[in-house]
Formats: C-alpha cells, structure tokens, sequence
C-alpha cells in the first residue's frame, strides 16, 4: 500500500462520474501490489464502483510509463434518461399539398376533416427511465420523461381505457396550444358585403370571395379566403389561407395562432404564430411569424420582415435600394406582451401572500370561530385565493407558451436564393448588419455574437 501511495494519487470528475489515477514524480515501472491493494487504495479515494479491472491488469504488468497517465481508473453509470410522452395521430393533419410545376398554389389547399366517432389520437406514455450510479457507488436518479401535454378541446372526447382521443362531432380538426379542436365551418359564398357585416364564429370560416375594407372576421379556427383582402382585420385561432393575395395600405392586419399561406403581400401588416408561407412578393409590408417565412419565389421589398428561425426569398431589396429590415429573435408585439404578463404575475404573487397571511391570522383567532361574521369573512378569503391562485396559474401558463415558441438567434438563418441588395438590415437580436453592395446567393447566420455571412 505505501509503494501505492509513492507512486499514485486519484482524482475524480466534479460529477463524480469517472475517476483518473495520475502518477507521481517517483513514479517506476516496477510496481509490486495485487488487485486487492489497488482496489483499497481507490477506496481511500472514496472510488468504489466502476473500476476498470483491465487496467488494473496493466498497472500489474508494469505496462504504463509516465507519459501514460493520467488514466481513466473508474467509470461510473450515466442514468438512462425517461422518454417523453408525445401524441400519434391517426389521420392527416398536412395542410399542404405538393406543389408541382404549373399547379396553381390555391388550388392545392387542404383543411383535415373527421366525422364522428373517429379515432383522432393516441397519447403514448412516458418511461420512467434507468437510474445510473456513481464511481462513489451512490445512484444517480434518472429523470423520468414528460407527460404528453395535449388536451381534449371543442368536440373531442379523451379515453382513459386506451389514452385516445376521438369526435364527438363532425367537424375540421384543429390542434394549437396543446389541445384537440374540431371545429364546425361557416361559409360564405360571396364577398364580404353590408348583407352579411363582420363575422366572429366559434369555427372555420370559408369566404368564396373579397374581404373589403373595413371588415372583421375572426374565427377560432381557420379561414380561407379565395379572393384578395383589402385593409381589413383578419383574426383565427388556427391558420388563415388567401388564395390571392393582401393588400392592406398598412391599414388593417391578418393574424393567426398558426400559419398564413397567401398570394402575395402588398403593404399588409400580418403575424404568424407559426410560418408564413408566400406563393409571390412581399412589398412595404410589415411581417411577423414566430417559425418561418418562406418567399422562396418572390422578393421582400422594404418594409420589416421578422421570425424566430429563418427567413428565404428570392431577392430582398431592390435596385432602387429600398431600406428593407430583416430581424429574427423577439418582435415588438411579443416583447410588450411578455412585460405585462410578468407585471400580472408580480401583482398575483404579491395579492396570494397577502390573502395567506390573512387566512393564517383568521384561523388562528380561535375566540371568533363561532362568529358568523367570523366565518363569512374567512370563506371570502378563501374564495379569493382559490380565484388569485387561478389567475396566476394561467399567467404562468401564458408565459411558458411565449418562451415555448420564442426562436434563438443562435439558430436563426437567412436564404436569399438569388439577390440581396444595399440598403437592407439583417438583425439578430441586438446584433445588425447592413448589406451595402449587391450579394448573390448567399445564408446569413449568427455564431458567437458575429453574423456570418457565406455562400450557398
């Protein structure tokens, strides 16, 4: 054991997941001990497990020089990670067909239907996963995997006997925000016009026509245009699909929970809480999607245009040098609603530790129990809890689903599939670049607080 101790000191990973044996300046070939001494020696390193008997055999057979340590001696157990619990479906949920040359983009629109009593989906569980263990011996828990977080929504009963989710009704499936929507459709077979006013429906809308302007629809689930839509409010809790194209005079503003296919964009203001997807250009117009833009055909002329991940197009500017912006990361709106949530949540938090206080005060005067005033005051200061507690699960809620969506510049990337032209700014975050001189095909991406810029 001393001959083990002139020649060798331990040390071990701050995870305590291996363990290294280096040599000291008195260091010789010649060691003379037995498996046993060794393995005691460690253990006076508190190293128990994981011990790598191979070379032990090795250090016996005086195999090692000096420039061979350090060696790994112990090697413990990584846990095997639980799986995540995720949803299969059993139907189609694409939105999108094929395109294929000389088809016309709207013509190749497709909105998922079921009828009743069909199996939608099936939540498929969680594991547990397999604890490891240290070189110390101890175990090292697993984390087991997440709950799938969907949720039956409109029209949609869940089944505990097979975890699947089925219609209750006829209807279009819609999934967004974790939950399972089948939503009946409102059609209309016109244009928008004083006869039928503005719409708000619980469903799909369908308007076999213009949406003019001034006019609001909103829906909570998609709506489909198969005309042009003027300044006019365009509001769905799903996606929206022009078969035209927008011209908005900056005036109204399409959104959606998830994404906008459309013709073209000509001065609109619009946001997606997914991708948006333009068959043609976008011209001074103001864009927001949380994923993706694609203009893989057309060109982005001035105006801003901003995602969470990327952005193509075919040209971006003009020859004119038209200021065009080009941001990924936080857009205004998002930012602005973030800082009220956060403000709600501070104020609901601070509302639940004064409604706590009260209750521990009411409950502890045990003189006035009896009192009906007593009592009525103290389920008042429950009732008030339970509501405060509410809303601040909800805000909480709220905040989790602006993060969940949230891009990083880090993974955020530019295609210009022909030409970028001066006088347009690429933004990443708080990090700008300015083009000044013709570019062709090239990606922009952001690396280590340096936009990089190559060509593809």
């Amino acid at each position: 054991m001393e001959q083990l101790k002139k020649y060798f000191y331990v040390s071990v990973a701050n995870d305590d997941m291996h363990a290294e044996l280096h040599c000291t300046d008195q260091y010789s070939d010649k060691l003379e001990s037995d498996v046993n001494s060794i393995k005691m020696f460690l253990e006076e390193f508190n190293v128990k497990t994981g011990i790598k008997e191979e070379i032990i055999q090795l250090l016996l057979n005086n195999n090692f020089t000096k420039d061979d340590f350090p060696v790994m001696i112990a090697k413990g157990n990584y846990p095997e990670q639980g799986q995540d619990g995720y949803v299969e479906y059993n139907l189609n949920l694409e939105t999108q067909v094929a395109h294929k040359e000389n088809i016309d983009f709207r013509e190749v629109m497709r909105i998922p239907s079921v009828t009743k009593g069909e199996k939608l989906a099936t939540i498929i569980h969680p594991t547990e996963g397999i604890d490891g263990q240290d070189v110390r011996g101890r175990t090292v828990r697993a984390r087991p995997g997440k709950t799938a977080p969907e949720k039956a929504g409109k029209n949609v009963v869940y089944k505990e006997s097979n975890s699947s989710f089925y219609a209750a009704s006829d209807g279009q499936i819609n999934v967004t925000k974790h939950r399972i929507n089948i939503h009946s459709v409102f059609e209309v077979k016109e244009a928008l016009s004083m006869k039928t006013g503005n719409l708000d429906f619980i469903g799909s809308v369908i308007i076999h026509g213009d949406i003019p302007s001034g006019f609001t629809v909103k829906a909570e689930g998609d709506i489909k245009v198969f005309g042009i839509v003027e300044a006019a409010t365009v509001i769905a809790g799903g996606s929206v699909y022009i078969s035209e194209g927008i011209a908005g005079l900056l005036k109204g503003s399409i959104t959606a929970s998830e994404n906008i296919h459309v013709g073209y964009i000509n001065q609109g203001i619009v946001y997606a809480g997914e991708n948006l997807y333009v068959e043609n250009s976008i011209i001074h117009s103001e864009c927001t999607a949380k994923k993706n833009v694609l203009c893989k055909q057309g060109n982005i002329i001035g105006g801003s245009t901003s995602a969470g991940v990327s952005i193509a197009a075919k040209d971006i500017g003009n020859r004119l040098s038209t200021k065009t912006e080009i941001s990924f990361g936080y857009d205004k709106s998002t930012f602005e609603q973030e800082q009220q949530l956060i403000a709600k949540k501070k104020e609901l938090e601070q509302t639940l530790n004064k409604l706590k206080i009260l209750g521990e005060k009411l409950n502890q005067n045990t003189q006035l129990k009896e009192n009906p005033k007593h009592r009525i005051t103290l389920l008042r200061q429950k009732n008030s809890y339970q509501k405060t507690e509410e809303s601040l699960l909800q805000v909480k809620e709220d905040l989790f689903m602006i993060n969940a969506f949230l891009g990083s510049e880090e993974e955020a990337k530019l295609k210009v599939n022909n030409k970028i032209y001066p006088n347009t700014f690429v933004t990443f975050g708080k990090y700008k670049q300015e083009i000044k001189e013709i570019r062709k095909n090239i990606e922009l991406t952001f690396d280590k607080n340096e936009v990089i810029i190559k060509n593809t």
